[in-house]
């Protein structure tokens, strides 16, 4: 007979679906950090193991469980592959949230949590010092501090110009669509909100922004903190009351959003059921006729994140979208089924496994030399910028509308 070594989990259903999972193994292969270390422990269903001790408290919530938990990436790939449907997003959350309910803490990414992502001024005042910082290389090396900081600073580094300003337009012929600003875009990704407001209303739709709304929560609920994610989602819900279209940028916050029923119920799932991801939204509009963008005899190479690949299911829309630049080569990265790396804040919290990860990615830019490399998801984007930069290649890392945006034939509207 097992001794129990720890209290269960307060709430078993929230580890009922581990049942579901018939060790068959299929997912093995698909397992990024299993790939990587072929540690049991490390692949879904060693994890799916581990979180079954952890609910019937077999196991304690010591800090070895909790280094093999915290390494998932979260890519969703078994998930994506599994036989038995496991949610495997939804167990892995869950599991997290009973660490954190039991004391598990870090202390990074709590501060990116609570600061950073949920209060505006702080994001202003984060812009506003590290373009200063970057301005200065000498002060900037001294204060850079330890390696987490380091590799902070170093995504950082090309932050784009101009205040972030949405003016009203007048309504257009497709009717009108909200778009999301989240909390990292504000400050890493200003260059492509207003490039996704310029494009969207360039195919005749009124753009919506706004203020009330804040930060989609996808850290907080990956990090277990529940509660946290839960009040966001129903800030969000409140701020895009309207039944319109919820056009979001980054391929991640759209995933948060669009899994907002399983944080807070049928206004979340409502929300969710009209929030879309920009490049699959635009590719499934029928093209206008008066938009006509320049030829670009460029190489592009786009990365497909995971969450537009294995959750939101549209990984050929950014392709589909920058085909209609005239000239454009384009090309899928080679690798584009494995996870970059990036995975939200783990490109910071496990610097080592990241790495290891984008490496073969970055071999392939090096092979087919693009002179842009396009990506939907801003953490994959901020991941790969980086990496290409310290592997010393040059390609620019963009998001595909702001490339659209870029090769629009007419100028811009004006109010």
């Amino acid at each position: 007979m097992t001794t129990p070594h720890a209290e269960p989990a307060p709430n078993p259903q929230d580890f009922a679906a581990t049942d579901q999972c018939v060790q068959c193994g299929l997912c093995l292969p698909h397992c990024p950090t299993y790939g990587e270390t072929q540690n049991e422990a490390d692949s879904p269903r060693g994890r799916i193991s581990l979180i079954q001790a952890l609910a019937r408290g077999e196991l304690p919530a010591d800090a070895p469980l909790r280094t093999h938990l915290d390494g998932c990436l979260g890519c969703r790939a078994c998930e994506d592959i599994c036989p038995s449907g496991v949610p495997y997003g939804q167990l892995i959350d869950n599991a997290r949230a009973e660490l954190r309910r039991r004391g598990a803490r870090h202390a990074l990414r709590d501060a990116w949590m609570h600061g950073f992502a949920t209060r505006r001024g702080l994001r202003r005042t984060l812009y506003a010092g590290s373009r200063w910082l970057n301005r200065a290389p000498g002060l900037s090396r001294t204060l850079r501090g330890g390696p987490a900081l380091r590799r902070a600073h170093a995504l950082t580094a090309r932050l784009p110009a101009g205040r972030l300003r949405f003016d009203a337009h007048a309504p257009r012929t497709r009717g009108a669509v909200y778009l999301f600003t989240g909390c990292a875009a504000e400050v890493f990704d200003r260059e492509t909100l207003h490039a996704a407001r310029r494009v969207l209303e360039a195919f005749g739709f009124e753009v919506l922004t706004p203020p009330a709304q804040t930060c989609c929560g996808a850290l907080h609920q990956h990090a277990g903190d529940r509660a946290t994610a839960q009040r966001l989602a129903q800030t969000n819900c409140g701020a895009f009351a309207h039944d319109l279209p919820l056009i979001v940028t980054s391929s991640a916050c759209a995933v948060s959003l669009h899994e907002y029923g399983t944080l807070i119920g049928a206004p979340g799932a409502a929300l969710g059921a009209r929030t879309h991801e920009i490049s699959a939204f635009l590719a499934a509009q029928p093209w206008p006729d008066a938009l006509t963008l320049r030829p670009l005899a460029a190489r592009i190479a786009v990365h497909t994140p995971c969450t537009q690949r294995r959750v939101l299911h549209t990984p050929d829309a950014a392709e589909a979208l920058l085909r209609h630049i005239p000239q454009a080569d384009i090309i899928a990265l080679p690798g584009n089924d494995r996870c970059c790396g990036a995975a939200g804040s783990y490109m910071l919290d496990h610097p080592d496994m990241a790495d290891a990860l984008v490496t073969p990615k970055i071999r392939a830019a090096g092979q087919l030399a693009p002179a842009l490399l396009a990506t939907t998801n801003i953490g994959c984007a901020m991941h790969l910028a980086r990496a290409l930069a310290a592997d010393g290649q040059t390609p620019e890392v963009i998001h595909p509308v702001s490339l659209l945006a870029r090769q629009l034939a007419a100028p811009e509207p004006r109010a």
